[in-house]
Order: structure tokens, then C-alpha cells, then sequence
């Protein structure tokens, strides 16, 4: 996404020191070499010390509001004085078949180990109950800040986006907290805040009312802390995931998935890892199975005459290309099963097939010729003999695949930033071959792409082009229309260091502007380790948004508030249903309004969704 690079390759990776430690996270499937049992220096632990007002054991709800607490992120060290100390109620308002994130946080002036949190059942109206066990426990992990040259000149800086009461250490490295690492307890070092978090699950079958419970926090060092919780269950519901109206489109990578957990790519167990993916993708609404078609989609052309891929790891086609000689012929075995895989898990209906043109790179092609065994890399011309040949071979035989398969209506062929001439060639000759895919061609790119792509997702630097009137004739047009961000803006953004109240906002801005949903170019094109080494090429966390686990992905901060803004999407949708005129509500109009307003994270008031999310509820079940 939008990758124009001024740096030479060679000067992507500046290396990152961090101490040798031991996980102080059971189970959490990172490294154990990470940044979350290392000891602070004697000048970051006195401002620690001086932040948490004792030397004692502490605990505190971040933000003062149990509501708003996951808005944030908490600093491994924080610097400025607590706040949240006081705070001695946690409340919590929700809808039926939601989840809810909040968080807890402790420190001590002496290293803790074994520190728990439990929720016990919530008890509600004519003793209706919510299960404790619902309720998922995760510990903040955090990994380190990476100040490099991978900053190409057109993206955010580390400076420009980081909050400094996020972003803590001594600059050797600085770390974050991102990773939500599962397990049943954390040791935490001596002045050190580690957050505990909260993720509530209100069942579908949830009578309204209000439900009361505990939170209790333990230590080895004899603490326990108990905060009576209450939680508002209102009369309205959002829907399974599977029926989301939000369109999200976020571009997985099946290859770091087997690398970055030690099994042998294609194999039994890496298709185990697949499906636990697919599961996790599905579990936010992903309306799309993105899939190669070609290999190394994404090989670039950088500015130095390097060429390789924008990924730490490249991508590989799910098609084999064969060459005998006189004709090209496919083998889509894979293909196949990737698709029926990421169906079966709840993914879908639609297919992307990446990709007819290169990006950043000049056209070529990539097959086996039979006659030798070898593996051939062979530059083309756009629009030449030899392109026009392979592609004139691939279409209809892809054309006719899918259609026997039964997915035509829900295969798009998919392109990534491809100038307007260069796309109104392929559409062109798409049109000539395999008119099928006319109104099958999905881009993400810029507003000028907006009369060639029927699934269109405009970034950032051109979304104020796509007015909401467009965008809602568009969609009774049958279109898709969504937005996207990537290493660019500052704000709002799901960097790892990005506020974290802006991952949330994301859907909100979507709804305002009434485009359909939200892209993300990569959902895991992790380094070897990003628990270490977290940046391959662009601004960190622009390359991912989950980590990797054991047995499937780890989630981090920003994947859940991303979940929890598609939720507040799905409530603005059921409301605009009950509208009159097909017209906002003056109540509506405000609510957008508030949750959108201050894009910055940074200084955005963070009660401002729950506000805006409040209104909302409000008017739905009046």
C-alpha cells in the first residue's frame, strides 16, 4: 500500500538491542528474549517510583473509567503521576453478542510474580446470569520501540505518531505495549506497570439489565484486591460476525504463519495454523479470502535498482504456472484448498486473487517449464505478445475453474495501487477474454480508480474525494466501497504505536462517511521474531496487526478495538435501519460527530466513543 520508497534497501533494517531476559508471561508463544522482564535503569526506576506515589503495591484503572480504560495504552514505565489509584467501582455498559475490553494495571517497588485476575459470574435481573468463565484474561505484553531508517520519507514518524505517556523506557529500547499474551499468570519486575486485560463476552440470550460481580487481582506478595463490577446489558443486540454489514478487508499471508512457528510450509500442521487463523479472522466480520495467483505478488522495484519483496517473507503463488513449450497450463490444487479452508471457517464469500499486474516492479511472469524442471522468471510487456499470451490462457481458464467450482460471483481479480492507465489496460483486456470478470475487479488505490473498480477502497490521502453521496450511489449500485491507512497518516492509525483509541475510531469514520468498511494491507508479514526485531521494512506494526502464538495468532490492543469500532459500526447500522427518509437523525449526526472528532489520538478525549456509543444505544432502544 502505497509504497514509494526513497531509501535504499540496504538501509531498511537498523538493528534493535535488547537484553536477554526470560518471558515473564506464561505461555504468552513470543520469544524469550523480549522486553518484559528487563530491569530499569536507576534514573527510570526513581520516576517510576515518584509516578506511583509508593513503593507498595498499587493498583489502578487506567483513564479512572473502567469504560474507557482500553482506550489507552499503559506505559511499561510510567513517568507522570498515576491516575486511576482512586478508583474503586468498575461499570461497564453492553449490548447482546458483543464483547467489551477494559483493563487493570498494577506495579510495585518489588518484582511480583504469579499475578492473577478472576472474574467471578455476574448476577442480573430475576437472577440471570453471565458466566465468570466468559470472561478472557490476557496480559499486555510489550515489545520494543524500533527507531530506525525503515521510516520512508512519506510515512509517519515514530514521533509524529507515538503519545510519550504510551511509549516509555530509556530508549534502549524504548517499548509499548501491544500483544495481548494469553496465559494464567505474569511475573512483572520491580517497577514496572503490567495491565491486565478484560474481555467480556455478553451472550446473545442476555436478558436487559444490570449485572453485578467482582474483579480480583492477586500477587505472590500477598495482595488482593477486589473491585465490585457492574455491567449494563441494554435491549439491543449487534450480529455474529458472519452477518456483519462492516466490510473489512485485511490481506493475510499463509507463509509467516508456518516460519514464524517452525513447521514446514503446506504441511498438515501448517494448514492447522491456517484454519486457527481463519477462525480468528472470521471472528471480525473478514468478508474476504485474499489469494495468490501469481508469485511474489508484491515484489518491488526499489529505488536503488534493488529488487525483492516488500515482505520480510514473500509471498508464494497458490497457482502453479506450467510451460511446455507451446501452451500454459494451471494447476489450482491449492488454490482450491485455501479457499475451501477460509470458507469453511467462517471467512468470505469473497475471493481475491492477487495479482494480474506487479506492483512497484515491471511485469513478468514466473512458471515451471516442464520440459526442464526449472523454475522461469521472465520479464513482459505490459500489453505485449508474451503478457497478452499467458493472461489470454489464465482468464478463461480461471473463468471456467471458478465457475465450476460455483464461485464466480464471489471471485474478484484484485489490484494494489496500479496507476488509472495501467488498470484501464487490464479492464480492457479483461473485457476482450473473460468478460465474466467486468464487474469483478477490486482496487485498492484512489478515487480515480472509482469508475473501474466495483469493490473500490480508497486511501487515506484521497478519501475526502469520495463524498457520501458517492459512496451510497455506489453502494445501490451493488458496489463495495471501503478506505484504507498504512505506514501514512500519523493519525488515525493501527500502528503499534498508534493511540490506542484510534484503531477504535476507524469504523466510526467509516459510518460517517457512509463508505462500507475498512482495509488493512497486512494482517501478519511479521520479521522472523517482531517480539525483537518488529520492523522489516515500513513503520512498525504497518506490516501486522496480530502476533504469532502457539497454536494460532496472538491478538494485540489495536485488533481488539478494531473489533470493538466494527461493533459500534453494526449499532449505527441498526439505527440508520429505523431512520426515516433514509436521512441521519440530528441524535446520529452528533454521536458521528463526537466519536470522529480529534483524529489524533494522542490528545482526542477518549470518553468520546463511549459517549457516542451511549447515543446511539439510546436512541435504538427508545
Amino acid at each position: 500500500m502505497a509504497r514509494i520508497p526513497l531509501v535504499a534497501a540496504a538501509a531498511f533494517v537498523a538493528g534493535v538491542v535488547v537484553a536477554a531476559t526470560t518471558t515473564a508471561v506464561a505461555g504468552s508463544g513470543g520469544s524469550s528474549s523480549d522486553a518484559n522482564s528487563r530491569q530499569t535503569t536507576t534514573w527510570l526506576t526513581v520516576k517510576v517510583a515518584d509516578a506511583m506515589g509508593t513503593r507498595n503495591t498499587i493498583t489502578w484503572v487506567p483513564t479512572g473509567s473502567f469504560a474507557s480504560s482500553a482506550e489507552v495504552r499503559v506505559p511499561r514505565y510510567p513517568t507522570t503521576a498515576i491516575q486511576g489509584k482512586d478508583t474503586k467501582d468498575l461499570a461497564l455498559s453492553a449490548v447482546r453478542n458483543e464483547q467489551v475490553s477494559a483493563q487493570l494495571a498494577i506495579a510495585s517497588g518489588h518484582p511480583l510474580r504469579d499475578v492473577k485476575a478472576s472474574v467471578g459470574d455476574l448476577t442480573g435481573p430475576g437472577g440471570a446470569r453471565i458466566s465468570g468463565r466468559s470472561t478472557q484474561v490476557r496480559f499486555v505484553k510489550y515489545v520494543p520501540v524500533q527507531r530506525s531508517k525503515s521510516e520512508m520519507d512519506w510515512s509517519a514518524t515514530i514521533d509524529q505518531v507515538s503519545s510519550a505517556t504510551e511509549v516509555s523506557g530509556d530508549r534502549n529500547p524504548d517499548v509499548v505495549g501491544d500483544p495481548l499474551a494469553e496465559g494464567t499468570s505474569v511475573d512483572v519486575p520491580a517497577y514496572a506497570a503490567q495491565p491486565l486485560w478484560f474481555t467480556f463476552h455478553i451472550p446473545k440470550t442476555a436478558k436487559p439489565g444490570t449485572y453485578t460481580g467482582a474483579v480480583t487481582v492477586t500477587a505472590d506478595d500477598g495482595t488482593k484486591v477486589t473491585y465490585p463490577l457492574s455491567v449494563q446489558v441494554a435491549d439491543a443486540a449487534v450480529p455474529d460476525p458472519k452477518d456483519y454489514s462492516f466490510f473489512l478487508d485485511v490481506w493475510a499471508q499463509p507463509e509467516t504463519m508456518a516460519l514464524n512457528s517452525g513447521v514446514e510450509l503446506w504441511s498438515d500442521d501448517h494448514w492447522k495454523l491456517i484454519e486457527a487463523y481463519d477462525r480468528d479472522l472470521a471472528s471480525r466480520g473478514q468478508k474476504v479470502i485474499n489469494t495468490t495467483i501469481v508469485d511474489n505478488p508484491w515484489h518491488h522495484q526499489w529505488s536503488l535498482g534493488t529488487r525483492q519483496s516488500q515482505t520480510a517473507t514473500p509471498y508464494s503463488s497458490m497457482v502453479a504456472w506450467k510451460w511446455d513449450g507451446s501452451r500454459f497450463s494451471f494447476d489450482f490444487s491449492r488454490w482450491d484448498k485455501y479457499v475451501r479452508t477460509a470458507l469453511k471457517a467462517g471467512l468470505g464469500p469473497d475471493i481475491g486473487a492477487f495479482s494480474m499486474l506487479a506492483f512497484q516492479d515491471g511485469e513478468h511472469l514466473t512458471y515451471t517449464d516442464t520440459r526442464t524442471g526449472r523454475t522461469v522468471y521472465e520479464n513482459v510487456d505490459l500489453d505485449g505478445d508474451r503478457w497478452r499470451e499467458a493472461w489470454g490462457a489464465f482468464l478463461p481458464a480461471f473463468e471456467q475453474h471458478v465457475t465450476a467450482k460455483g464461485w464466480l460471483d464471489h471471485t474478484w481479480l484484485s489490484f494494489d495501487e496500479r496507476p488509472v492507465g495501467t488498470m484501464t489496460v487490464v479492464k480492457d483486456f479483461v473485457h476482450e477474454v473473460a468478460p465474466a470478470f467486468d464487474d469483478r475487479i477490486s482496487v485498492a488505490g484512489s478515487v480515480s480508480d472509482e469508475s473501474l473498480a466495483s469493490d473500490l477502497s480508497v486511501s487515506w490521502d484521497t478519501i475526502d474525494q469520495m463524498t457520501a453521496e458517492t459512496a451510497e450511489e455506489r453502494r445501490r449500485a451493488g458496489k463495495i466501497t471501503t478506505f484504507y491507512v498504512y505506514g501514512a497518516p500519523a493519525h488515525p492509525n493501527t500502528l503499534s504505536y498508534s493511540p490506542a483509541v484510534e484503531a477504535r475510531m476507524l469504523p466510526w469514520i467509516a459510518a460517517q462517511r457512509h463508505l462500507d468498511g475498512f482495509l488493512r494491507w497486512s494482517y501478519n508479514s511479521w520479521t522472523a521474531d517482531p517480539f525483537t526485531q518488529p520492523v522489516h521494512i515500513f513503520s512498525q506494526g504497518d506490516e501486522y496487526l496480530v502476533y504469532p502464538g502457539k497454536n494460532g495468532p496472538m491478538s494485540s490492543i489495536r485488533w481488539e478495538q478494531l473489533k470493538e469500532g466494527i461493533e459500534d459500526f453494526e449499532l449505527v447500522d441498526e439505527l440508520r435501519k429505523k431512520e426515516v427518509d433514509d436521512k441521519d437523525s440530528a441524535a446520529l449526526t452528533d454521536a458521528l460527530t463526537t466519536a470522529t472528532r480529534g483524529l489524533d489520538g494522542r490528545t482526542k478525549d477518549v470518553t468520546d466513543i463511549e459517549a457516542a456509543r451511549t447515543a446511539v444505544v439510546k436512541a435504538l432502544t427508545s
